[in-house]
């Protein structure tokens, strides 16, 4: 098919905020490139993508940064390669010239990017090991589109897509489309840790995984030394800026492990930003923050949420996010990214992955201990089984964590309820996200929430038991577990969240705390001393414990938490009467005779109401 070559034209503004400072369109027989720019690295012209290597053979358009590009430039220059510029996209391209699918295995950042082979009619994508810049595609009789927007990429496409009723149930689920998938019929996203060819002469395409924790080998050595030598390594190349970098400070011990050892590292003045709200309620954590940034001798700046404004900026907040991801948080995090660009930070350090890596949620340790009940347990008793039944009716769940029964039939409730989570109908199946009511709630309300002709659509399928384990993984559980966390909320919340609110003010968000050889070098001692593993970030604060006061060693985690309730009480409020009768009903995805009684004062499921809410808004901006 003939290429338009104006193509990308309409399409670039839509990338404008994720890269302001330049832009670029390149073109050949079959393929079109295009890039917007946000210079961090080498800020001249010769930065631009773009950007060809080896006499014009390979070209690339790249989203992310290489953060050990200067290790593999001297590397490359030893192998006889030569670079006209000080950027890591002429480092990145040279690496895979030199090294192939292998240069993956060497690269230490967070990248999205595409590289077209015009010698042998060959493109190649590649997304980071914990997919912190994503990369959407959309594949269809001899095209082929890619993009890091949804709105860039739609805005290619001929018509909106249909929504994907699997993915919609999965979103109300978890709150989040989890990846690959997403809302839309025939628009993925290439896995974290995978790259993908695409051969034009044949059109066949190939995906292929290339890093996972199952691979990761033990580890000997003291535990604490390590882990202190890795974060160490891994904030001195998260520095590495030819533009100012700032911090997200939320007063716990994440971001408190990075601005410690960041501080003395910097060579300029390392600004810190924090979040709070009005009359400084207990999830306010601006003087715990404002308190370490003065021990450090750091500026300190902060913004303060309000109500009437989140209820105003609601709307947009939504089109900045890209995909629906019901988090709340979202709101804390678009406002300090704000605040950091508004004072000229173009880079921002956070402590985003030290709860995933560090096991600091309580219901993923009650899920871990669990899946070992269900690993050493044979069988269930009849009566704990059918009382398990009974416990995901919504009556029950209602009131059998209540004083509201006598406490033996309680009791044995929450028993029967335990034994429904852990039965053998699905033996190779783990115990994990069906632990949080948030994520059983949609089940229980699904044959009223959803339209009849919306279940139809839906397969047969076990929700509470979204984790599959083979022998391999019932043999390292605290592995799986991790690697399942990894794919899911990690990357679908956590990490296209920071993405997305930082873009949206044309800022960079690093994440030290991600470092592949941090994660390697916790797991891989993880399986080496499975019985001193100390979940609750036992081994993150003793590695740092020469570093930080005790009470933020001691704090419990909070991050940037928000006053939830009133927030989602005040969004209802203004946005209800479009939602019921807004694109999910008139989709016939839900039912509006449930969403009605659903929105009803008093607000009884907060998360469930803000998933219809999120999704509702988010389907009316793409359309």
């Amino acid at each position: 098919m003939p290429l338009d070559t104006n193509r990308l034209e309409p399409v670039l503004p839509w990338l404008k905020f994720r890269g302001p400072d330049d832009r670029g369109i390149w073109s050949d027989r079959h393929i079109q490139l295009g890039h917007t720019r946000l210079a961090i690295l080498d800020l001249s012209p010769l930065g631009h993508q773009p950007m060809s290597f080896q006499d014009g053979r390979y070209w690339i358009t790249f989203n992310g940064e290489i953060y050990n590009y200067l290790e593999l430039r001297a590397e490359l220059v030893q192998a006889g390669y030569q670079f006209t510029s000080k950027s890591d996209t002429e480092v990145l391209l040279a690496a895979y010239a030199h090294w192939g699918t292998g240069c993956l295995e060497k690269l230490r950042g967070m990248f999205a990017f595409a590289i077209w082979d015009r010698k042998i009619n060959q493109l190649f994508l590649a997304r980071d090991r914990f997919g912190e810049k994503p990369l959407y595609y959309w594949i269809d009789q001899g095209t082929f589109y890619f993009a890091s927007e949804l709105k860039a990429l739609l805005a290619l496409l001929p018509h909106t897509p249909e929504l994907d009723p699997i993915a919609v149930d999965l979103y109300f689920h978890y709150q989040y489309v989890p990846e690959p998938l997403t809302p839309l019929q025939g628009v993925r996203k290439l896995p974290a840790a995978h790259f993908m060819t695409l051969q034009l002469d044949s059109w066949k395409v190939d995906l292929s995984q290339y890093w996972s924790l199952a691979q990761i080998q033990p580890l000997e050595g003291n535990i604490s030394e390590l882990i202190r030598a890795e974060l160490e390594r891994a904030i001195d190349l998260s520095l590495r800026s030819d533009v100012p970098v700032g911090i997200a400070l939320s007063g716990g011990l994440d971001s408190g492990t990075i601005v410690a050892l960041a501080a003395p590292k910097y060579k300029k003045v390392l600004h810190a930003f924090s979040v709070g709200y009005p009359g400084s309620p207990p999830c306010d954590e601006r003087e715990q923050a404002r308190s370490l940034a003065n021990q450090l001798g750091l500026p300190f700046h902060d913004v303060e949420l309000h109500t009437e404004a989140l209820v105003e900026f609601f709307p947009e907040l939504m089109k900045a996010l890209d995909d629906p991801i019901a988090d709340i948080a979202a709101y804390g995090h678009f406002a300090v990214m704000r605040l950091a660009a508004e004072q000229g930070i173009k880079v921002m350090l956070s402590g985003v992955g030290g709860d995933e890596l560090f096991w600091g949620y309580d219901w993923m340790i009650e899920a871990h201990h669990m899946t070992q009940q269900k690993q050493r347990q044979n069988s269930i008793s009849a009566i704990a089984t059918t009382l398990g039944k009974l416990a995901h009716i919504p009556i029950y769940e209602k009131f059998a964590v209540t004083p509201k029964l006598p406490k033996p039939v309680r009791s044995l409730l929450v028993q029967g309820l335990n034994a429904h989570l852990i039965d053998n109908e699905h033996p190779n199946q783990f115990v994990f996200y069906n632990l949080r009511q948030d994520f059983r709630s949609p089940w229980y309300h699904r044959r009223s929430l959803y339209s009849q002709e919306f279940l139809t659509q839906l397969p047969e399928r076990n929700p509470f038991h979204p984790s599959v384990g083979n022998d391999a993984a019932w043999s390292d559980i605290t592995t799986h577990l991790c690697q399942v966390l990894f794919n899911t909320w990690l990357v679908s919340n956590c990490l296209a969240l920071g993405d997305r609110t930082s873009m949206a003010s044309s800022l960079e968000v690093r994440l030290p705390l991600l470092d592949y050889k941090l994660a390697e070098t916790v797991i891989g001692l993880q399986k080496q001393y499975p019985n001193e593993f100390r979940n609750k970030k036992a081994w993150l604060k003793q590695a740092v414990q020469d570093i930080l006061p005790a009470e933020i060693l001691n704090r419990p985690k909070r991050g940037f938490e928000p006053p939830y309730a009133s927030w989602i009480q005040a969004l209802l409020d203004r946005y209800k009467d479009s939602v019921v009768s807004g694109s999910l009903v008139q989709s016939s995805f839900l039912n509006r005779n449930y969403l009605v009684k659903l929105f009803q004062k008093p607000y009884n499921n907060y998360a469930l109401v803000y998933r219809v809410l999120v999704l509702d808004t988010w389907l009316q901006n793409i359309r």
